[in-house]
């Protein structure tokens, strides 16, 4: 229960916007570069910058999208909007896509090397179509059969989960 407290204060819910924040400016600075950079100190402080500047009402409006599936933009801080999508099958946007495994076929293979291959392809796919960010992979540990989305995710084992997640994720 003591958790749950944690979760709800306002200082963890500006972490998660934080996060939120510097995820989009990340995906913004490297949409044009042709590998991933590493952490940088400048883009995390020029986050917490704009961050500061955010009213409540507009750090909640980040966390929702608008338009088919983009973010808010806030010109007052010179934020553009981006472009997501469903991602955990597929860059699902407009036009025809590839179609990829799902998450419990990929899990059925125990490959890291093939989640890496699979996540580079999506990375490729998605920047080719103008999407910043993939709302994927499902990683929830599936608890009930009745569940809709059960075949996003990889595995009902956290082992196995973060053995192909990991190379998935920076595949992409």
């Amino acid at each position: 229960m003591k958790n749950n407290k944690i979760l709800s204060t306002p200082a963890f819910f500006s972490l998660r916007i934080a996060f939120f924040l510097s995820m989009l400016l990340s995906c913004g600075l490297i949409a044009s570069a042709q590998a991933p950079t590493p952490d940088s100190p400048q883009i995390e402080a020029k986050a917490h910058a704009l961050l500061a500047k955010l009213t409540l009402k507009q750090k909640i409006e980040l966390l929702g999208g608008v338009d088919s599936m983009f973010t808010q933009a806030v010109p007052a801080i010179d934020l553009p909007r981006f472009k997501m999508s469903d991602g955990p099958e597929g860059v699902r946007t407009w036009g025809p896509t590839t179609a990829y495994a799902g998450g419990a076929a990929l899990a059925a293979s125990w490959d890291p090397a093939l989640a890496l291959k699979m996540g580079e392809s999506m990375g490729r796919d998605a920047r080719a179509r103008g999407v910043h960010i993939l709302l994927g992979p499902g990683v929830n540990i599936a608890r009930s059969p009745l569940a809709g989305r059960n075949f996003e995710y990889f595995s009902e084992d956290p082992f196995l989960n973060s053995a192909l997640v990991v190379p998935y994720i920076e595949g992409v």
